[in-house]
């Protein structure tokens, strides 16, 4: 697993959270972000999620938030305690920059279909590699699933219904925010071409029976 995001399952909870803080820093300035469109030296086809999905709609209002209700609480502790409202207003600015490296991330970290399999980000929030052998299949959908009654699946889109799901033969490890960990059977995600997802990884597939 030659992704950044997916390197830190190798490590333990806390490290993978100090290494997932560098990845935001990384994404927040822009730093050696050529690779984030590789996996490793594979470069595989390019599925964008945020041209017409609403997942900067959503960011942007989380980042909008943030910057209005800190102001308010902050001057609000501030009548009560200065040194609490410096620390909460440090807080906040944190909040805020998170919320930009992750409007800068989901287009800087689009959904690859390379040659052996399928690498799934949204981006800082989800990312997990789908090798192609335990897909067993991708099909386009165009109805609201019921969460509830997918507890074993991984739900890829932010702001949006998911228009693709993935059936997994075999559970594969997906990274969350802070180095968090699941395993999930089912995928579930936003793309904005859908169907020419569906299409390239049917062909990917057959190439791969055709020559077994």
């Amino acid at each position: 697993m030659k992704d950044a995001f997916l390197d830190l399952s190798g490590y333990r909870q806390p490290l993978r959270a100090l290494m997932y803080e560098k990845l935001i820093w990384m994404h927040l300035f822009g730093i050696n972000l050529a690779r984030e469109r590789t996996f490793g030296a594979i470069r595989g086809q390019e599925f964008t999620y945020h041209q017409n999905g609403n997942i900067r709609a959503i960011l942007g209002v989380i980042g909008f938030l943030v910057i209005i209700e800190g102001v308010a609480i902050d001057f609000f502790v501030a009548t009560k305690s200065t040194r609490i409202a410096i620390v909460m207003g440090i807080l906040h600015a944190l909040m805020f920059l998170y919320t930009v490296a992750l409007m800068r991330a989901s287009s800087q970290r689009p959904v690859l279909v390379t040659s052996a399999g399928i690498l799934i980000r949204t981006a800082l929030l989800y990312c997990t590699w789908l090798p192609i052998a335990s897909i067993t299949s991708v099909a386009y959908i165009d109805h609201e699933v019921d969460r509830q009654a997918k507890p074993k699946a991984l739900w890829c889109a932010l702001g949006d219904q998911p228009n693709i799901c993935i059936l997994l033969s075999k559970a594969e490890v997906a990274i969350l925010p802070f180095g968090l960990s699941r395993l999930p059977s089912e995928v579930y995600l936003y793309l904005d071409k859908p169907l020419e997802f569906v299409k390239a990884v049917e062909t990917l597939q057959s190439s791969l029976q055709t020559l077994t």
